[in-house]
């Protein structure tokens, strides 16, 4: 019990300081993912050009083995929002009715692969009054792989090589699973009928319940890279993220958090020379004291594991995803 006392009263101390530097919003995010050296160095933009800062994470895109049982994990727990769902992959919703985060579910390429978070999508207002000059800066910057993801949505490389959804409305009847195919012109009506087929059954979709957690954010994302500091640049100048924590020239600890809307992305060194950017773990914020979560999780059999650096608690989903939870 005073091992616990004492991990509280960090952590609220770790709170007056990041709410008088304004980091820290009600309810809105998890003090856990400040690392405890966090140095709040917000670095100005360089090399000019325009910032298109982004608010939501409009989707994780997650493979799984079985995208039901992963699907109904993250709606019982989390209380998420099925928003689609043809059968065969979902796209779930949480927060915001009208700027939600979410996530897309979708099967395995191969049986046997390992599931993975294949891209991110960040979802920004008023996309397609942008839609031109995003492509502009985007060519202008040099960045690679750019293309359409339908009619409303750039996808491209980040600098790492890590593919993006780079810019895609908060949230819009043209962007589901597998929409870039049949969206390319998003009012047409082969879009309309794909769009039709995985919300006309959502009646029959679970439901969230009583105990779900019910998250208002994603208090992380990790992405691995090989270079940290480029990668802080490339969101922070082009995406607008805001940096509130940076210790990219720290040998052997390179890290560095940037927040948007009410979520967080982790840039983070990878382990060793040559390795290709990834992403594997990944966290919610949720209007609960940590008491709460640990007693809600042990009341459902969870193995769940305190998290000294990142705040919270962490289990593992259906695939094998580490899941941080924190109040």
């Amino acid at each position: 019990m005073a091992a616990r006392a004492d991990f509280e009263a960090e952590k609220w101390n770790r709170r007056q300081v990041l709410r008088r530097f304004g980091i820290v919003a009600a309810g809105a995010f998890a003090v856990g993912a400040i690392p405890k050296c966090f140095a709040l160095t917000v670095a100005e933009g360089s090399g000019g050009g325009k910032s298109f800062p982004v608010t939501t994470v409009n989707h994780l895109n997650l493979t799984s083995a079985n995208y039901k049982r992963s699907r109904d994990f993250y709606v019982d727990l989390f209380g998420m929002r099925v928003a689609w769902d043809d059968g065969r992959q979902c796209a779930l919703e949480f927060g915001s009715l009208t700027s939600p985060n979410g996530m897309y579910i979708r099967p395995l390429t191969k049986p046997g692969e390992k599931p993975t978070i294949g891209h991110m999508a960040f979802g920004i207002p008023n996309f397609m009054s942008q839609r031109a000059a995003m492509k502009a800066e985007l060519v202008r910057r040099g960045v690679k792989n750019i293309r359409e993801d339908g009619e409303v949505g750039w996808s491209c490389d980040d600098p790492s090589g890590y593919p993006l959804n780079i810019w895609v409305p908060e949230k819009n009847r043209a962007m589901f699973p597998g929409a870039a195919g049949p969206c390319e012109i998003a009012s047409s009506a082969k879009c309309k009928t794909a769009f039709d087929a995985g919300v006309k059954n959502l009646g029959s979709a679970p439901k969230p319940n009583a105990k779900s957690f019910h998250p208002v954010g994603f208090s992380f994302i990790i992405l691995n890279v090989p270079d940290v500091a480029k990668e802080r640049d490339f969101y922070r100048d082009l995406l607008g993220m805001r940096v509130v924590s940076d210790v990219s020239q720290t040998p052997g600890a390179e890290e560095c958090y940037l927040r948007f809307g009410q979520n967080t992305l982790v840039l983070r060194k990878l382990g060793g020379p040559g390795g290709k950017p990834y992403c594997n773990q990944f966290g919610f914020a949720v209007a609960k004291s940590s008491m709460e979560i640990e007693s809600e999780l042990m009341r459902r059999g969870f193995k769940s594991e305190p998290d000294s650096k990142l705040g919270g608690w962490t289990i593992s989903d259906p695939s094998g995803f580490r899941v941080g939870i924190s109040s």
